[in-house]
């Protein structure tokens, strides 16, 4: 569902969750306020009309009771009217309270002894006091049974208030949750797919192609994983292109440069006749120079073919010491021709590398130390791990590096002074070093030293790296 919403819908989404929960919570709330409201209004009133009606009943039987009294005394027309109409009056009185299950009992009670007072008001006293007896009792117990009713009515007010507290107090708890929570929701939906685009575009620019770009995620990643394959595939098809152009200028290069150094060589070792001194140098300068361009093609296109024919990595295991053995056997009669001495020390674990590419690497390195050092000379080669990191360092004790070159020996076809009585160099291997061991995830830096120039190389991989 993802693939089919944008970044911004997924944002306006995502606020209208987080804003909708609290908001239909308060909306809630009030609807909750304004019924207790609602109904504080309705007690109120109810409270009022009930004691009215108990203030009225109150008033009317006690002109009942005069009127019946006076009844007694001298029946006459005008005491008997009064008391009908205040009988009256009292049993309009209790007509509210016939509605309220409480209280209708004891208002049936009530109208019951006023029918028995207007059908006695002429019989004799005591029957009389008797009847106005039981009123009066039966007008307090329903002066009670209202006070109770109206206080329970109450109470459960205040619970409905408790209850809207306490929603008030989860609320103020669990909206910052549930924002906090729906945050955290759409985060991970956003990172996700956008850690794992970051990832595929790092492997890219470390050389990795041909990679699976289907992405999970909204629209506009969808888009962009989509434009980075149909990269990806276009660099593919380019480094297709250039290993084919690589591979034709190998051969269109390498051919007449060999047939230029063979004719050369025929002139300066006089196959074809004898040379004067002139033609001589003019002829050691022609082949000197074609050795040169030579060298610096087969640099060119060896540097060319490590970046882009090599990118994948190999990995393997790697015991950092054998290894290095195994590189300076090869150097062996190079150390002897210059009675070089090499020193070993430090202590490697058990890590892993692409052996070629840190092969390549170690042989610019070991060529330059070996080429700068003076006979009879001393190279150090340290070597350790921190961490993840294992590293290696190589120092000769030739002349260094001048401070102005540091950092552009790394450069492409810079060649500083070469060593005395040797031809410069291609310009190319410590470009080619550092590119390799980038793809490694490391470096080779030029660090300071008092004597001679320092070398550091660093990586770091591990097993089932791609």
């Amino acid at each position: 569902m993802l693939r089919y919403l944008s970044f911004r819908t997924l944002l306006i989404i995502g606020f209208a969750l987080v804003a909708l929960t609290p908001s239909a919570a308060l909306v809630q709330l009030r609807y909750g306020l304004a019924g207790l409201t609602i109904q504080a209004q309705q007690q109120q009133e109810q409270a009022s009309a009930w004691s009215n009606a108990s203030q009225q009943t109150q008033e009317q039987a006690l002109h009942l009771e005069r009127a019946s009294r006076q009844l007694l005394i001298l029946p006459e027309t005008t005491f008997f009217n009064a008391a009908h109409s205040a009988n009256a009056k009292l049993e309009a009185a209790q007509q509210i309270f016939m509605h309220e299950p409480l209280l209708k009992e004891s208002s049936e009670s009530i109208r019951q002894l006023l029918v028995q007072i207007a059908s006695n008001t002429r019989q004799h006293k005591a029957q009389v006091n008797r009847l106005f007896s039981q009123l009066n009792e039966q007008l307090k117990n329903q002066d009670q049974l209202i006070e109770l009713q109206l206080a329970k009515q109450r109470l459960q007010w205040l619970e409905g208030v408790r209850s809207k507290q306490k929603q008030v107090d989860m609320l103020a708890i669990l909206s910052p949750i549930a924002a906090l929570s729906m945050a955290i929701i759409m985060a991970v939906m956003f990172s996700w797919p956008i850690a794992r685009l970051k990832l595929k575009i790092t492997q890219l620019a470390q050389g990795q192609r041909g990679q699976d770009w289907q992405l999970s995620g909204p629209a506009d990643l969808q888009g962009l994983a989509k434009s980075l394959a149909e990269l990806d595939l276009r660099l593919v098809q380019l480094e297709a292109q250039k290993a084919q152009f690589f591979r034709h200028v190998s051969h269109e290069l390498k051919t007449p440069l060999a047939v230029i150094h063979e004719a050369s060589a025929l002139l300066q070792e006089e196959v074809l006749g004898s040379l004067n001194t002139q033609q001589k140098e003019i002829s050691a300068m022609v082949q000197s120079n074609v050795q040169t361009l030579r060298q610096r093609v087969d640099a060119l296109l060896a540097h060319d073919a490590g970046r882009w024919l090599s990118a994948e990595l190999v990995i393997a295991p790697l015991l950092l010491e054998p290894f290095l053995a195994q590189r300076l056997q090869q150097w062996r009669l190079l150390l002897a021709k210059k009675s070089l001495r090499i020193t070993l020390s430090g202590l490697a674990s058990p890590s892993y590398a692409d052996h070629a590419k840190l092969g390549i690497i170690l042989d610019n390195l070991l060529v330059n130390a070996i080429r700068f050092s003076p006979a009879h000379s001393e190279i150090t080669i340290r070597y350790g791990q921190d961490g993840p990191q294992s590293w290696l360092e190589i120092q000769d004790q030739g002349p260094g590096v001048n401070s102005e070159d540091t950092e552009s020996i790394f450069e492409p076809f810079h060649c500083g002074p070469a060593p005395k009585g040797e031809p410069a160099g291609s310009g190319i291997g410590l470009t080619m070093a550092r590119s390799f061991a980038q793809l490694m995830h490391g470096d080779v830096e030029l660090i300071p030293s008092s004597t001679g120039a320092c070398f550091r190389l660093h990586w770091q991989l591990a097993q089932g790296h791609l």
